[in-house]
């Protein structure tokens, strides 16, 4: 289904389809093809290409990246941030935006083989005027930094250059990637392969402290990090965070994983969430809408999908939160 078709009304309108076609269904199928089913975003937002690692501010405004060769913004460049907004009116979303440089950069092959000018996995914050992702733009011939953490800000209406995360957040050889935000609005979560890890990419948070520094990061444990790929923190109003992991355990491939925050830096055991968001293929990189009733991933379902890597969402009651007894 075209989420883009379904989507109506003042408020982030996937709450409101759900409601209004559940509220019309019989008592005895209340759980309805539109909770059970899972979706494509369809288009504008998705295209031929690949579209993925997506973020919203509370208002529904939704930023992603996406390799989409239209709209690009510099000859070659595989990956830029894209803004998309909700038509309320319409019931559609609006072509999205490339958000040009200086957010999204340009291949620099020349200086370095690794700058690609690929820009990725942003994180919007709530109000809608800060942006951290990562970025190659500083990229050099040591694998280990293919990638650091940079953040863009809003003033007066225009994104402003982005400011690199230093040490101890970006670093030389921990090929940083997937920034993320809890709820308290202050800690700041990351993938990085640097050392004291458990293995792979692992999820490490920071704060900052009373000048703003960001200090040093912590990783978040066993519960979370394994010898496996761990990456890109989302966190529910309750402190359930979602994050993308390839572990054993799961429906093969990169699978989506949830976890219920306990304490500071300190998590219940990770549960999968489960067949209907997760497949033998790669399903990744969680977001939450602000409509607190569907979740939103990434994935590249062959019988759903315009292309290649698709946006997808569903029902938050179809995510397998609880372990299995």
């Amino acid at each position: 289904m075209d989420m883009n078709r379904r989507m109506t009304g003042a408020a982030w309108g996937i709450g409101v389809v759900v409601a209004c076609l559940t509220a019309a269904a019989p008592a005895a199928a209340q759980q309805s093809w539109v909770e059970r089913a899972v979706h494509n975003f369809g288009e504008p937002i998705n295209t031929l290409w690949a579209e993925g690692e997506l973020s919203f501010a509370a208002d529904g405004t939704m930023v992603y990246c996406s390799a989409r060769e239209d709209l690009g913004a510099a000859p070659g460049d595989p990956k830029d941030l894209y803004i998309a907004t909700f038509d309320a009116e319409t019931g559609r979303w609006n072509t999205p935006v490339n958000m040009g440089q200086p957010v999204n950069s340009a291949p620099a092959t020349g200086v370095d083989p690794l700058r690609l000018g690929d820009d990725r996995e942003p994180w919007i914050t709530a109000d809608g005027n800060t942006i951290y992702f990562k970025s190659d733009r500083l990229a050099t011939s040591d694998p280990r930094n293919a990638s650091d953490l940079f953040v863009t800000r809003k003033v007066e209406g225009v994104w402003t250059t982005p400011e690199l995360l230093p040490y101890p957040i970006s670093t030389d050889a921990g090929d940083e990637h997937c920034p993320a935000i809890l709820n308290d609005g202050e800690t700041l979560c990351f993938a990085s392969r640097r050392e004291g890890g458990y293995g792979g990419s692992d999820i490490w948070c920071s704060r900052q402290d009373a000048d703003g520094v960001w200090q040093q990061p912590v990783n978040q444990g066993p519960n979370i990090n394994t010898a496996a790929e761990e990456f890109h923190f989302s966190q529910d109003a309750d402190g359930r965070v979602y994050f993308s992991s390839n572990r054993p355990g799961g429906e093969g491939g990169m699978d989506i994983w949830s976890a219920m925050q306990t304490g500071p830096n300190r998590w219940a055991p990770a549960v999968n969430l489960g067949p209907q968001v997760n497949t033998a293929a790669a399903d990744m990189c969680p977001a939450l809408p602000p409509d607190d009733t569907t979740f939103t991933w990434f994935s590249y379902r062959e019988d759903n999908s315009l292309g290649g890597v698709d946006i997808f969402w569903t029902h938050r009651s179809n995510l397998a939160t609880e372990p299995e007894q």
